[in-house]
């Protein structure tokens, strides 16, 4: 509990010591030609009043396998995860601080489990593998950098492990100004463990060891992408992410954890009405090459030294913005 309030008075601290709001949406205004001073006054009246300090994102994403940097968590499986992301805007200026966010991601993971449950597990919600709370400030400085701290809460109605809390770092560069269509969008995160375990929790060669130091995350991507058709009504976006995760204190017992590379195509559902939000369809895939411990702790049915490294991921989504 205590350490549940630091994490808590850190993330106060750290709201009110920036007089800034991060917007996890890009906000869209209207422009008006107006010939006088009362009228662009008026202009920016009805603009103030349109744009919403609240919005978000709500959808659904359905995939063969569920894999938690670099953790198979299960496969070969329906999987859906559906999710509900909140954005509370707090402040946005003009200075170097753009804006300051307070955000609340909600994602969920239900399937028909393959793996079995803890001797212990008793919920009745048994497809019901994990449920997660991501509360946490968004920072937008400098125009084109974004810093988030959260505090990831890892929850499993259905009993398949015990809740942990992890404080989570992640810095974003949005290169687009710099690199134009060759922009790599580069992300770093770090992620500490605070109460329990959300990697393998290693000690002396054991896995999930209760007992085990708290572990760290630390993580390295990049999503290239393009547009075709951009000024169509239905132009067709692609992206390329590559991600590393890396660990240590018994993470994942060993520096490299794994890497994922691929490809996912989207498309905007234009047929949808604006006044229902403004949707988009996904279709992507993931090729992950695994650390040695990572798969021999979590994918290993024939129990070898070294598990199955190479995995694929596919997955659709639909979701919209508001």
């Amino acid at each position: 509990m205590i350490k549940l309030i630091a994490i808590g008075a850190l993330l106060a601290a750290v709201a009110i010591a920036s007089a800034g709001v991060c917007n996890a949406q890009d906000a869209v205004a209207s422009k008006a030609m107006v010939g006088d001073g009362k009228k662009v006054e008026d202009s920016k009246k009805i603009e103030e009043a349109a744009e919403s300090w609240i919005s978000g994102s709500v959808g659904v994403a359905l995939t063969n396998a569920y894999i938690f940097y670099g953790l198979v968590q299960d496969k070969d499986s329906v999987i859906a995860q559906p999710y509900l992301n909140l954005n509370f805007k707090l402040y946005e200026g003009k200075g170097w601080l753009n804006d300051v966010t307070f955000q609340l991601p909600l994602w969920a993971s239900i399937h028909d489990i393959n793996k079995p449950r803890p001797v212990n597990g008793s919920s009745t919600l048994q497809d019901w593998y994990e449920f997660d709370i991501s509360p946490g400030f968004c920072f937008s400085f400098a125009k084109n950098w974004m810093f988030m701290i959260s505090d990831f809460i890892y929850t499993s109605p259905g009993d398949y492990f015990e809740t942990s809390y992890s404080l989570n770092l992640t810095l974003n560069y949005d290169d687009s100004a710099l690199l134009g269509a060759f922009a790599l969008h580069p992300h770093l995160m770090f992620q500490q463990e605070i109460d329990n375990h959300s990697g393998l929790a290693l000690k002396n060669g054991i896995p999930y060891s209760s007992d085990a130091d708290e572990g760290q995350y630390y993580e390295f991507g990049i999503a290239p992408g393009f547009t075709i058709a951009e000024k169509a009504t239905y132009p067709l976006t692609v992206t390329f992410p590559f991600t590393a995760g890396f660990g240590s204190n018994g993470y994942y017992g060993q520096g490299f954890g794994y890497f994922s590379t691929g490809a996912t195509v989207s498309l905007p559902l234009a047929f949808i009405p604006k006044a229902y939000g403004t949707w988009t369809a996904s279709l992507g895939g993931l090729y992950y090459r695994l650390g040695t411990n990572s798969a021999r702790f979590t994918d290993n049915p024939n129990n070898t030294p070294t598990g199955r490294r190479d995995q694929g991921v596919i997955t659709w989504s639909i979701g919209t913005q508001f």
